[in-house]
């Protein structure tokens, strides 16, 4: 009875958690950001709240950088994808890594 009464309520707990989350903020929303005058901070804020990461191309700096973007959001935008390189990277090293012990015989 127990069980029964707890899975739906785990389960809409975890859906309303999910609804939450902001949409992803694209280039373009980030260039239309900026043009009306949002601030660099409130503006990674925004791309950190949605959890965003960017995968941005040589093209993509230099037209977010024509339309005016701060540096500091740039900044930000090319982290998110460094981020996401070194993210997973750990997990494919997890997969391979030691399964017993801490890998004491790596220090040798």
């Amino acid at each position: 009875m127990r069980r029964t009464v707890m899975l739906p309520i785990l389960s809409a707990v975890l859906l309303a958690a999910c609804a939450t989350l902001p949409p992803p903020l694209s280039v373009d929303d980030v260039i239309a950001l900026s043009k009306q005058g949002t601030t660099p901070n409130a503006l990674i804020a925004m791309i950190r709240d949605s959890r965003t990461s960017y995968r941005l191309s040589a093209s993509d700096i230099v037209r977010l950088n024509k339309a005016g973007v701060a540096e500091p959001v740039l900044d930000y935008m090319q982290q998110t994808q460094l981020d996401d390189v070194r993210q997973e990277e750990r997990m494919r090293q997890w997969d391979y890594g030691p399964r017993f012990g801490f890998g004491w015989w790596r220090r040798w």
